[in-house]
């Protein structure tokens, strides 16, 4: 690991105790903080000090700890943060203000492994070019544990869930497909007041026109030649809690005549029923296209529209928050470590790199399945190019190329040497970066040295 400078905050805990004892066993300097009041003047200094990662223990005193933890996330946004803890129910607390949570007893493996994901995100932030260090106009926790990303734009969207949250306004959520609409109804319906109460998900695109009906309201038996029973719909479902529709554009505008109905007067029939019942149901809807041009178009009801489009949220595309990438792909790496028995530990920092020159138009998506897929194939603790490049062949033909037409050689050459630019020619840290050997770092050398002189010659 490059040597970098690491503030320890914890007073006089045997944790912190132990992680500086870690820290100088990989020749890195710490700066220990031995009580609250230097940290908090420390976070003054802050600017004109540059530390590679921060970590606190919030056990010793947990206001204090909590606060200055905020501090420094608003002074210096781009220095990851370790929060330490013996509560394992505090981690989703923390979450929201850390780069990573440690759970108590700390092993050697776990606290090295978020030290170097830590320096690698940080020294990737004062990278040119990678804009990792915009800090957010304002700081609202994430309404989820679940969503990642801690941008400008999430921060706008984790702004308007607190504000619709509370009410029984319906929502739309417009974005593009991936982008997480569902996570982001979910986060409305957990952090209102109809929380604990159901909530259902209908996919408007995936139920055959001909079966819509009887999926939202339900049918009674005999309706129609496979009703053999009675059927109960989503609406009924998610009486007294929230019912989520996505991909509402695609709904037949016969059914949209219907579903206004409902919303005017909270009750619907079967299908072959005579009966109404009565539902109190909260209504989330998304779609990845323009209702307003639908609208205008004929394909979609305008007074159906002005009903469910009483608030709107926008969920800003990955392409629009590539800050956010570096948090997502720990989290799916630490997801497929979870489910398998991989103990991958990260992503090198030149894999990380090209994963923010791409532009993700499947979203988080398609991020997800790239970490998922490339994890399965690493045969390293860390997902390397090499990994990537065996699933993912075009994206980065793409994404790394400095011209078009650029080809994977001329790619890899231009991130060794940009690489061993970062690490001031350090060839053992550029090695590490790369998550190469040293010996396979020289042997690439030779060779783009090598083609350079071939070109020359022709």
């Amino acid at each position: 690991m490059e040597r970098s400078e690491i503030l320890v905050v914890g007073g006089s805990s045997a944790a912190a105790a132990y992680i500086q004892g870690l820290v100088s066993s990989c020749s890195m300097p710490s700066v220990p903080i031995a009580s609250w009041s230097e940290a908090r003047k420390i976070v003054g200094e802050i600017r004109e000090r540059r530390f590679h990662a921060a970590v606190i223990d919030l056990d010793e005193t947990p206001a204090d700890g909590r606060r200055f933890l905020a501090a420094l996330q608003r002074e210096a946004p781009s220095i990851p943060i370790i929060a330490v803890t013996g509560e394992v129910n505090g981690r989703g607390e923390v979450a929201a203000g850390a780069f990573e949570v440690l759970t108590k007893p700390l092993s050697r493996a776990a606290v090295l492994t978020a030290l170097h994901r830590a320096v690698t995100r940080s020294q990737l932030c004062a990278a040119d070019g990678l804009g990792l260090a915009k800090p957010s106009k304002r700081s609202v926790a994430r309404p989820l544990p679940e969503i990642i990303g801690d941008s400008e734009t999430m921060q706008e969207v984790y702004h308007w869930i607190s504000k619709v949250a509370p009410s029984d306004a319906n929502v739309c959520l417009y974005g593009d497909s991936g982008t997480g609409k569902e996570l982001i109804a979910r986060a409305i319906h957990e952090t209102g007041r109809r929380r604990g109460r159901p909530f259902v998900v209908l996919d408007c695109a995936a139920i055959p026109e001909g079966l819509m009906e009887s999926e939202m309201f339900g049918h009674v038996r005999g309706a129609f030649t496979s009703a053999v029973g009675d059927r109960i719909g989503v609406f009924q479902l998610a009486d007294t809690g929230t019912l989520f529709l996505d991909e509402v554009a695609e709904l037949p505008l016969p059914l949209q005549a219907k579903l206004l109905r409902l919303i005017q007067n909270r009750e619907f029939r079967r299908v072959g029923s005579n009966h109404s019942i009565r539902v109190d149901v909260r209504i989330l809807t998304a779609t990845n296209r323009d209702l307003a041009a639908l609208v205008k178009a004929g394909h979609f009801r305008e007074d159906l529209f002005y009903r469910l489009d009483v608030m709107s949220i926008k969920i800003p595309p990955l392409r629009e928050r590539k800050e956010d990438i570096p948090l997502l792909v720990d989290h799916f790496v630490q997801q497929l470590n979870r489910q398998s028995d991989k103990q991958i530990r990260g992503v090198t920092a030149g894999t990380l790199r090209l994963l923010l020159q791409y532009d993700w138009p499947g979203n988080v998506r398609e991020l997800r399945n790239c970490i998922e897929r490339a994890g399965v194939m690493a045969d390293t603790d860390f997902i390397n190019i090499v990994s990537l490049r065996q699933v993912l062949h075009p994206v980065f033909q793409t994404a790394g190329s400095h011209e078009p037409g650029g080809t994977l050689s001329d790619m890899e050459k231009a991130l060794i040497l940009d690489t061993l630019r970062q690490t001031r020619g350090n060839k053992t840290a550029a090695a590490s970066l790369l998550g190469i050997s040293l010996r396979g770092l020289h042997y690439k050398l030779k060779r783009i040295k090598k083609d350079g002189i071939r070109a020359r010659a022709s």
